[in-house]
């Protein structure tokens, strides 16, 4: 199901769209682009994931997508690479580690701006943070999008069939382009991070990769500089 923010609720709206494409010459940016909802105008997209300072959600709070796609031999190989990357990564106390990476656990709420995220798991940030971050079989792009109406994400598989054929696409997490009051430069941490602010008073710290990442953003409604005030 695709999540679109209402006022105060999270709305469901039908089945993901879905299409599957063998045209070589297409990157996930052209791929992602015919997944814009009829009657909208695409504003600006790039390539996006978490800042390095924000919280990971644990396993349990990522939304399993492209469903529909079989794992790849190259991505059975890397399952116990990046299950030993993982142990690597732990701290010192096994069992806060655990807890961190796989349980229920909210993230620390800041008292102060400048915190790569404010809100729960289940405020507006939260949710495009747990959605940045998917469970797939495969390697995955995962694209911001920002239409006329609605700000979303949408996931490019990079998986190939024996027979050349690309994997799926998907249209996940949304919501109505009200609900997005600012984005925010905060390339004061890193070149391509930003911050974007929800209704809700929430807010999550992304990060655009590549070229181009200072244009998607000039594209919102909203831009503030890290020194400016969050907007009440």
């Amino acid at each position: 199901m695709r999540y679109i923010h209402g006022d105060d609720q999270v709305q469901r709206e039908g089945p993901l769209p879905v299409s599957r494409t063998g045209r070589d010459q297409e990157t996930p940016a052209d791929r992602a682009r015919a997944m814009v909802p009829p009657g909208d105008v695409l504003v600006g997209q790039h390539a996006v994931s978490l800042a390095g300072r924000a919280p990971r959600p644990g396993y349990f709070r990522r939304p399993l997508v492209l469903r529909s796609e079989r794992r790849t031999l190259g991505s059975w190989l890397m399952i116990p690479v990046n299950g030993i990357a993982g142990l690597c990564s732990m701290n010192c106390n096994p069992f806060e580690a655990f807890f961190e990476a796989v349980m229920w656990r909210e993230p620390k709420k800041p008292s102060r701006p400048g915190e790569p995220f404010h809100g729960g798991w289940e405020s507006m940030a939260g949710h495009l943070a747990r959605a940045v971050v998917p469970r797939t079989r495969n390697s995955t792009a995962v694209m911001l999008q920002l239409t006329d109406r609605r700000l979303q994400l949408v996931y490019v598989s990079r998986a190939r069939s024996f027979t050349g054929v690309r994997g799926p696409v998907e249209v996940g997490w949304a919501t109505e382009l009200r609900n997005v009051t600012y984005i925010r430069d905060r390339s004061d941490v890193a070149g391509g991070d930003h911050e974007i602010g929800f209704a809700d008073g929430s807010w999550c710290s992304v990060h655009f990769w590549g070229q181009g990442w200072s244009r998607m953003a000039s594209v919102f409604p909203v831009r503030l500089s890290h020194l400016d005030p969050i907007p009440r």
